[in-house]
């Protein structure tokens, strides 16, 4: 669909960009992942099981499928698709990557891919400064 037929505008996001946004915000990241508990914890998310795709040929390697839901303020629908390959870390590659599918809540129109990899990395931080 075109924009003129009011579809939503979709963005590709790539990771120096999320980390351009996140550095030297860590504060806020804290702030925001507090909330989102907040919200989860008053029944304001849906959160189903995580899919493991796993390969009979590596072993090691696996993607894992995370949808999820939120509401509040901000409401948004997505997945996390983030895959763990230790052995790309002798070959000089990150061992985990992932992208970020976020969708409109209202409508189920895609809106972003953002490359989710320091996403996921301030996340795990932010939740264990919370918990401790």
């Amino acid at each position: 669909m075109s924009r003129t037929t009011g579809a939503p505008s979709f963005a590709v996001i790539p990771g120096a960009q999320v980390h351009e946004v996140l550095d030297g915000r860590a504060p806020e990241v804290v702030g925001l992942i507090e909330s989102a508990y907040r919200v989860h914890g008053e029944g304001g998310t849906v959160n189903p099981p995580s899919y493991f795709l796993r390969f009979p040929d590596r072993p090691t390697s696996r993607i894992i499928a995370l949808p999820a839901s939120i509401g509040g303020a901000a409401p948004v629908d997505g997945v996390k698709w983030i895959s763990s390959f230790p052995e790309n870390v002798a070959a000089g590659i990150p061992r985990a990557s992932a992208v970020l599918i976020l969708n409109d809540p209202a409508t189920g129109y895609p809106l972003a891919c953002l490359e989710s990899s320091i996403i996921s990395a301030a996340r795990t931080a932010a939740s264990a400064a919370l918990a401790a």
